[in-house]
């Protein structure tokens, strides 16, 4: 464990699971996350950065590309934040430095989110911009879904909804601590409670209720593990040992084999939940190369190693 892990886990736990006690303040939260991306350095020169404005007459919410030069892959990417805060620049860094390892056009999605627009407007989006990807004329096989938190549970979502509108299913999906059960059942959500540096456990299910009305909340398409997962492409699933959603990635990875879908799920030892997202973390960088290294041996052509 790194001494940039042991000062993260000691700031996380500070502000977030002391500094977040009693109801979530959205305005609050969100500011504290925009003021933060604010302070984040532009995307590095050998990764192009483009906006993309919305589409109302497609259903296109707004979306920006992060590429290297070259792609030989893309990655639709959506970002965590319990549904209802982060952003594009919040996770503008994550998505450039997963296109660079991947070798990979990264289309980071701006779905709507709650409690202004409630379920199933962020899976909508999902399904709009993958639609837009094929009608692009990009290749399935090329494609990876990715996401981080909820972004993780949304990629699943739009992966069901997908798949039973009959659209073709990309060559994979890479989920960072996916929020799979939004009735949040799992056992660490006991277990882990003291172990978890970033969330109370009332945090979740006050956020569940931003997103969803509780009769929906079993619903597949809001708590993806509910859902028949047949069909699925091959995942790989990272989940920290010492946080409350772990068992939203270990049940979401046996329910998968037992569906017949590949799956791989890595767990690391304290580390936050999702720290893949926080570069600063030489475990964040680690994890996005092998995450990089899965992109590329899906989809795409192979990349060349290095001499």
């Amino acid at each position: 464990m790194s001494i940039q892990s042991i000062i993260t886990n000691l700031v996380l736990r500070w502000q977030f699971k002391h500094g977040g006690k009693g109801p979530i303040n959205i305005a609050m939260a969100r500011s504290k996350v925009d003021k933060l991306a604010d302070r984040y350095p532009p995307p590095p020169k050998d990764i192009r950065h483009t906006p993309v404005a919305a589409n109302a007459a497609k259903g296109l919410s707004p979306a920006e590309w992060l590429s290297v030069a070259s792609p030989q892959r893309t990655v639709l990417y959506f970002h965590g934040g319990g549904y209802f805060f982060c952003s594009l620049k919040t996770h503008r860094p994550v998505c450039a430095y997963l296109a660079r390892t991947a070798g990979a056009q990264v289309l980071s999605v701006d779905y709507r989110m709650a409690p202004e627009h409630v379920f199933p407007a962020a899976v909508d989006d999902a399904v709009a911009w993958w639609k837009e990807l094929l009608n692009q004329g990009i290749k399935p096989s090329d494609v990876v879904f990715a996401g981080d938190s909820a972004g993780g549970g949304l990629a699943l979502a739009c992966l069901l909804a997908a798949r039973d509108q009959g659209l073709p299913m990309p060559a994979g999906a890479l989920l960072f601590s996916p929020w799979t059960d939004l009735t949040c059942s799992g056992e660490t959500m006991r277990t882990k409670a003291k172990d978890d540096v970033m969330f109370n456990t009332e945090a979740l299910p006050e956020a569940a209720t931003f997103y969803a009305r509780p009769e929906d909340l079993k619903n597949p398409l809001v708590s993806p593990l509910f859902g028949d997962l047949s069909g699925l492409p091959e995942m790989l699933i990272l989940a920290s040992n010492h946080e409350i959603l772990l068992s939203e990635s270990t049940r979401l990875h046996e329910k998968a084999l037992k569906q017949g879908v590949k799956s791989t799920l890595i767990t690391r030892d304290k580390l936050p939940h999702v720290w893949p997202t926080m570069l600063l973390l030489p475990e964040a960088r680690r994890d996005l190369t092998l995450s990089g290294e899965f992109v590329s041996r899906v989809a795409g052509k192979p990349m060349a190693k290095a001499a």
